[in-house]
This record gives C-alpha cells, sequence and structure tokens, in this order.
C-alpha cells in the first residue's frame, strides 16, 4: 500500500460521512457575495455551459457516495498497478532544441497535439472549446 490507500483504508466510517456532509454543506452555502456569485455564473457563459444549479448537483451526487465508492475509484483509476491509470506527461523544448532528434526519442504511444484548438473542440474534457 502507499499513502492515500492507506488513509482511505485508515478512515472510518463516521470520518469519512463527516467529510462528505461537510463537503456537501459548502457546496450548498449561499455565496457570501453578490460579486463572488457573478463571477461563478459569468465564467459559465463563455463555454456555454449554463449549470446554474451544478453545486446542487454535485452534492446530491456526494450523498449516495460511499467509502468503499472512494477505495474502488482509486484502486481502478489512481493505484500506480492499475491498468486503467493514465499518465499525462509534458514535455516543453527550448528555441534551441533540435526537434528532429527530439521526435526520434518519443514512444510510440505519445500523442502530439499540434493544434490545441482543435485539440479542444474534439476532446470531451473541453466541451465547446473552453
Amino acid at each position: 500500500m502507499n499513502g492515500l490507500e492507506d488513509i482511505l483504508q485508515g478512515l472510518d466510517v463516521d470520518s469519512f460521512e463527516n467529510y462528505r456532509g461537510w463537503l456537501m454543506a459548502k457546496l450548498l452555502a449561499k455565496n457570501s457575495s453578490f460579486i463572488n456569485e457573478t463571477n461563478r455564473l459569468e465564467s459559465d457563459y463563455p463555454c456555454k455551459r449554463y449549470t446554474f444549479n451544478y453545486a446542487k448537483r454535485v452534492a446530491e451526487e456526494l450523498s449516495s457516495l460511499q467509502k468503499e465508492d472512494d477505495v474502488n475509484f482509486y484502486k481502478s483509476y489512481l493505484q500506480q498497478s492499475s491498468p486503467k491509470r493514465w499518465r499525462l506527461a509534458i514535455r516543453v523544448w527550448g528555441c534551441n532544441t533540435d526537434l528532429e532528434e527530439a521526435a526520434e526519442s518519443r514512444p510510440e504511444s505519445v500523442q502530439v497535439i499540434e493544434d490545441l484548438e482543435a485539440f479542444k473542440m474534439s476532446s470531451e474534457f473541453y466541451p465547446n472549446g473552453c
């Protein structure tokens, strides 16, 4: 086991439920000011994400989450030995780098993003290119 898995396994159900309740209360709390509320809502407009009840929906999902769900998610997607685990590696080359030489050293499984805007538009993680 490693640090995070040890913490998850060692966390008793009452502590998990207390933390989940705190997080739900924080999500459902009213914004402290009109400016904060306006900023939150305005950030959705450029991307056409009109999810005005986003916090409420997340809190509803949290209400059904159990400790075992977190442990299983960790084991499936974050644990180093999991076949479903993905890693993102970003390389930045300086202006004096020989790009042909750098390309030759690149592993087969690498996806190079040439056009960031086209990548965003094609990705499920960037709805509407935002």
